[in-house]
Formats: C-alpha cells, sequence, structure tokens
C-alpha cells in the first residue's frame, strides 16, 4: 500500500494517558467481540448530534486496534466538518472527495500514521483516509457506485476500516455510508445528549438497515456506573440495554478541553 507519511505534529496527549489506553483497550476487547463474525470489517462511528466526541473516539480506537497488531484505515467521511486529520496528526490536501472524483488515485491519498511502532513495514499500521476538498454535494457524492468501490478496496487493504461520518440526525451522510458498511457505533455523551435524540439516531440507523453495534458512553464517571461495576484510574464499565462502549477525549484543537471518558459495553 503505497501512502504519503503524515505530518509529524500529532495531538497533544492527555494528563491520564495510561487511563486513556486502558480504557480503549476496553473498547476495543468489546468492540471485537461484535465483530468476530466479520472478515475485515467497516466500522462507522457516529453520534446523534454534533459535539458528543464521534471524531475522537474514531482515532483514539482507530490507534489502539493499530498498536494491538492490526492493519487499520481510519477514513474521515464528514465532508461537511472534517476533522480527523488534526486527531491523527495529519494533513488534509488530498483525500476522499478527490478520489471519488477521478483527482488523484486512491493510494496517493492515503497518509501513513506513526503510532511509536517502528518503520512501515511492521504489521501494526496506522493509515488515514482524510476527507479532501470541499464538495458541495456530500451525500451524493457518499453515496455513488465508486464510493462503494473504493469503501470496498480499503476493506481489501486493512484488517478493519473505522470510518469517522457527520452526526446522524441533521444530515443524511451517514445513513449512505451506513448501508454499505458492516455496522456502526453511536456515541453518546454521558448526561448532555436527550434520550430522545439517541432514540431517534438508533431508529434512523435500524430503518436504514445498518447494523448498529453498540453504544459509545462518553464523558461516563465513576458515580454513573452500577456499584461493582468500578475499575481502576477512574473509570467504570457495565452493561445497557445494548452493547455499550466508552471512549477518550483529549484537549482539542480549539483549546476547548475534555475529560477523558470510561469505557462501557
Amino acid at each position: 500500500m503505497a501512502s504519503r507519511r503524515a505530518g509529524a505534529t500529532a495531538t497533544p496527549l492527555p494528563p491520564d494517558q495510561r487511563a486513556q489506553d486502558e480504557a480503549f483497550r476496553v473498547l476495543r476487547s468489546n468492540l471485537d467481540v461484535v465483530i468476530a463474525d466479520m472478515d475485515r470489517p467497516s466500522v462507522v462511528v457516529t453520534s446523534a448530534r454534533p459535539g458528543e466526541g464521534k471524531t475522537a473516539t474514531t482515532a483514539h480506537l482507530a490507534r489502539s486496534l493499530a498498536l494491538s497488531g492490526r492493519r487499520v484505515i481510519a477514513v474521515d467521511l464528514d465532508l461537511r466538518h472534517p476533522d480527523l486529520h488534526r486527531w491523527l496528526g495529519g494533513e488534509n490536501n488530498v483525500g476522499v472527495s478527490d478520489v471519488l472524483l477521478d483527482n488523484v488515485p486512491l493510494d496517493a491519498a492515503l497518509q501513513y500514521v506513526p503510532i511509536g511502532t517502528g518503520p512501515k513495514s511492521d504489521p501494526r499500521a496506522l493509515y488515514l483516509l482524510p476527507t479532501g476538498r470541499n464538495v458541495p454535494n456530500p451525500s451524493e457524492l457518499l453515496g455513488t457506485r465508486r464510493m462503494a468501490q473504493v469503501l470496498a478496496t480499503l476493506v481489501d487493504q486493512a484488517d478493519i476500516v473505522m470510518i469517522d461520518t457527520p452526526p446522524v440526525l441533521p444530515v443524511a451522510d451517514t445513513l449512505v455510508i451506513g448501508r454499505i458498511a458492516a455496522g456502526a457505533l453511536l456515541v453518546v455523551e454521558m448526561h448532555q445528549t436527550p434520550f430522545g435524540a439517541v432514540q431517534q439516531a438508533k431508529n434512523a440507523l435500524i430503518r436504514n438497515q445498518t447494523r448498529l453495534l453498540g453504544l459509545v458512553m462518553n464523558k461516563l464517571q465513576p458515580k454513573d456506573t452500577s456499584p461493582g461495576y468500578g475499575y481502576g484510574y477512574g473509570y467504570g464499565y457495565g452493561y445497557g440495554t445494548t452493547d455499550e462502549a466508552e471512549a477518550s477525549e483529549t484537549p482539542d484543537t480549539d483549546g476547548r478541553s475534555t475529560r477523558p471518558a470510561r469505557p462501557v459495553v
């Protein structure tokens, strides 16, 4: 797989790297269970509304999966508000929109993301496919046969493809991609996302024949978990009515800080 190397400047690490890494190992382990029946899966990460941590979840989970020894491709299909390249320390000069419009070949748009695991020959590898140039019609472009072909090619080249998409409720982009991906994770911000919005997003995905793999409970605190479910480093995990998983946040690029999240599946 030919690719360009992502920028050397990565997102600053959060204060408690150990807790964050452990949180995503738990989330990764739970994801492994629900995708065990899939061969080289493609997983959409989305939310009901903007600002609930879907892009951070995509970036951190992709990194954790790569560190476990897998070849991972992280794809930014949020063509309206691209941000995954910033979380992974990459660039957004060319990307998926350029590939879909046949301006550049797919290999030329992929970027190798250093994750501290050695040279590019290391089997543990993370690649980024950013959004590329702005387009006036994201839903129409994502719904083309060419998009399905690109995703199929990425799936063939990786052990798992992680896809950051727009929130479900404001636009139809995620529903378009959900039809061709293997499944979806729905990120929910604890104590912020209205229950009705979660239900609406869940129902929209299911009606769209998207396989809902689980809910990612972002910014979950120890007091939010049931007694007996506490786990080290100040986070907890447990089980709800659907598969749930927890994530972690780092300082955002605009200076807004967010607290580490805690995994739950």
